[in-house]
């Protein structure tokens, strides 16, 4: 798959993962990655089919399901390493104001 499309799904995964955690009730959040995997794998689908140049490499559908599984989880993955990285600026910036 081409790094546009997998790009696609990615971001659109992450941004949505985001909305979803701030607008939901507590109980939704430990099923954020699984709605985003699934969403990955519709996303990959309906770029294969409206969109096949972005998916390069992709010789049927389910390369494409695949595929956009496994942007949806890696959203999920991105979404860690930001707060993690966040979480260590947050930490040296305590340490030095104390």
């Amino acid at each position: 798959m081409g790094l546009n499309g997998i790009s696609i799904i990615l971001i659109i995964c992450y941004l949505i993962g985001e909305v979803i955690k701030k607008f939901s009730k507590e109980k939704l959040n430990n099923y954020i990655p699984l709605i985003l995997m699934l969403l990955g794998g519709i996303l990959g689908i309906l770029i294969y089919v409206t969109n096949k140049e972005l998916m390069i490499g992709v010789c049927n559908i389910y390369e494409a399901l695949i595929i956009g599984l496994i942007g949806g989880s890696g959203s999920t993955g991105t979404n860690q390493i930001i707060k993690q990285l966040l979480k260590i600026k947050e930490e040296k910036k305590n340490e030095t104001n104390s």
